[in-house]
């Protein structure tokens, strides 16, 4: 008897994460997803989560900086250009409840797999002025020319403020993770008579989030009027993928015991990987979580 496809282990687990997105009733931005290379969600995060999320990431700033500027008010004298703060899901439990968002996780496991691990979460922290641009870029599989047509990371960036072009939003390019690659130097800008026409924002709400593939060109508008704008950017990576954070035997105890049993948990944090052993040799009990597709 042949193997139908609907009967490997790759292949059921699309048929599960396909059914959790139409629980969740995200068809909509699935399609989305597909077509333009992002889609954002709306109303994910509570107010309540979003206010303890920026009260962490200002003690922060105020650790790394000595400055805690206001972020409603805030001028280029306050604070000018961006501050990345990074490694910060065990600054507060907070940052655990957003990794754990079930509906931008459904969208980054389509992306990435059920095996997917969290690569970094942090905040990229802007104030007034052109200091704090991104150039347009793609994540996607560095150094690799193409990229390859299949995610090999994504990102979920929820906005703390209010995003808009002048408050210093993401801009992404519809339709660019099609084309595997880079953007060229006259592609890039978002600045200037060369500003790339096709950059939109993403314009969202407090506790909105837009999640794009990693191939999507992407970058960040400078912020034109006072204030700060904040985000949490979590970002994913497939299972075979270096992560930009450690994790795995670094996770604190009473996280572990916080999430005792949550095996989805333990997957994003690496806790399964067979790799990166040392004189202790490999786990080799963890083959059985390596993907053997697209979508385990």
């Amino acid at each position: 008897m042949s193997l139908q496809l609907s009967d490997t282990k790759d292949q059921k687990a699309l048929a599960r994460t396909l059914a959790e997105i139409s629980r969740l009733g995200l068809d909509q931005n699935l399609m989305e997803l597909e077509i333009q290379g992002f889609t954002i969600l709306r109303d994910v995060l509570s107010g309540d989560q979003v206010e303890r999320a920026k009260k962490s990431i200002l003690n922060r700033i105020e650790a790394l900086t000595g400055k805690r500027p206001d972020v409603n008010t805030a001028t280029a004298e306050d604070f000018e250009g961006k501050q990345y703060v990074y490694y910060m899901l065990y600054d507060d439990v907070v940052f655990e409840e957003i990794l754990m968002q079930e509906r931008p996780l459904a969208l980054a496991t389509y992306l990435l797999g059920e095996s997917c691990k969290l690569s970094s979460i942090g905040c990229h922290f802007k104030g007034q002025g052109d200091g704090g641009t991104i150039d347009l870029h793609a994540d996607g599989a560095n150094g690799i020319t193409p990229l390859p047509a299949t995610s090999i990371v994504c990102n979920v960036n929820y906005a703390l403020v209010p995003y808009s072009r002048e408050a210093g939003a993401t801009a992404l390019v519809p339709g660019t993770h099609k084309l595997c690659r880079q953007p060229t130097p006259e592609e890039n800008k978002l600045t200037g008579e060369s500003a790339n026409p096709l950059a939109i924002p993403a314009d969202m709400n407090p506790g909105d989030c837009v999640i794009w593939h990693g191939n999507t060109w992407h970058g960040s508008f400078p912020r034109q009027i006072p204030g700060i704008r904040m985000n949490t950017a979590v970002y994913f990576a497939r299972a075979m993928a270096a992560t930009q954070e450690r994790h795995g035997s670094l996770v604190p105890p009473e996280v572990l015991e916080r999430h005792k049993g949550n095996e989805r948990l333990a997957r994003l944090l690496g806790l399964y990987d067979l790799n990166g052993y040392g004189p202790e040799g490999p786990k080799y009990e963890n083959v059985k979580y390596f993907p053997s597709g697209l979508y385990d």
